[in-house]
C-alpha cells in the first residue's frame, strides 16, 4: 500500500509539473494553430515549456514552500490568499500562452522572432493560417473547373483543414464558372455570379488552385 501511495504521489507530482506547459500550449494553439510533427514532438515541447515556466516561478514557489509547507503538512490553517495560488498556477500560463499566440497571429514586432517565423508545416496550412478572405478557382484532376468564395457568407463560414489532418476545403458559396474552360461567369452587372451552392473538395482531387485575396 505504501508503494502504491508513493507511486500515485509521484504520478500526481509529474502531472502538476507538466500542467503549466499544457495550459500554455492549449491557449497558444487556440490562436496560432496546432502544428506538431507528432506525439514525441508535442511531448518534448510540453515538457520544455513546463520547465521554462517552472524555472520562472521557482522563487515564489520556494518562498511558499519554505514558509507554509509545514502548516500544510500538519493541516494547520493557511492564509486566505493561499487558496488563490492554484488558480494563478493554471490561469497565468493560459494568459501568457493566449497573448503569445495572439501576438504571433497578428505579427506583432518581435513575436515571430521569439516564437518562430514559420510554424506551418505545409504550404496549404500557411495559406489558410490566418483565414484570409478571397476567391478560389481550381481545376480538378478530372478536368473540371470549379470556383467559390472563401469568406463568411449568409451560408456560413469557409473551412480549410489543418495539419495533421487530410487537406479538405469547404466553400459555403460557389461561383459561376465554365467547367470546361475555367472562364468565370458574370451576372448582368458584370459581377461574379454567386450560386446558392456550397462545395467540399479534397486536395487529392485538385490539380491546380488559384487564390485571389480580397
Amino acid at each position: 500500500m505504501t508503494a502504491l501511495t508513493a507511486g500515485l504521489g509521484a504520478a500526481a507530482l509529474v502531472l502538476v509539473a507538466l500542467l503549466p506547459g499544457a495550459m500554455f500550449s492549449w491557449s497558444f494553439e487556440r490562436w496560432a494553430g496546432r502544428f506538431g510533427i507528432g506525439l514525441k514532438d508535442r511531448a518534448l515541447r510540453l515538457m520544455g515549456l513546463s520547465a521554462v515556466l517552472l524555472s520562472m516561478a521557482a522563487g515564489p514557489l520556494y518562498w511558499v514552500y519554505a514558509n507554509y509547507w509545514d502548516a500544510f503538512a500538519n493541516r494547520e490553517p493557511l492564509p486566505g490568499w493561499s487558496w488563490g495560488l492554484p488558480i494563478v498556477y493554471v490561469v497565468a500560463p493560459l494568459v501568457v500562452g493566449g497573448l503569445s499566440g495572439y501576438a504571433w497571429k497578428k505579427n506583432w514586432p518581435g513575436a515571430r522572432l521569439i516564437i518562430g517565423r514559420d510554424r506551418a508545416p505545409r504550404a496549404w496550412d500557411h495559406l489558410f493560417l490566418d483565414r484570409p478572405a478571397g476567391g478560389i478557382r481550381c481545376k480538378l484532376k478530372s478536368g473540371t473547373w470549379i470556383a467559390g468564395v472563401y469568406a463568411e457568407t449568409d451560408a456560413g463560414r469557409p473551412f480549410a483543414s489543418r495539419y495533421p489532418g487530410p487537406q479538405d476545403l469547404y466553400l459555403p458559396r460557389t461561383l459561376g464558372i465554365d467547367p470546361d474552360t475555367g472562364q468565370m461567369l458574370t451576372s448582368g452587372s458584370n459581377e461574379p455570379l454567386v450560386l446558392d451552392l456550397g462545395v467540399l473538395v479534397r486536395w487529392e482531387e485538385i490539380e491546380f488552385l488559384e487564390f485571389i485575396e480580397h
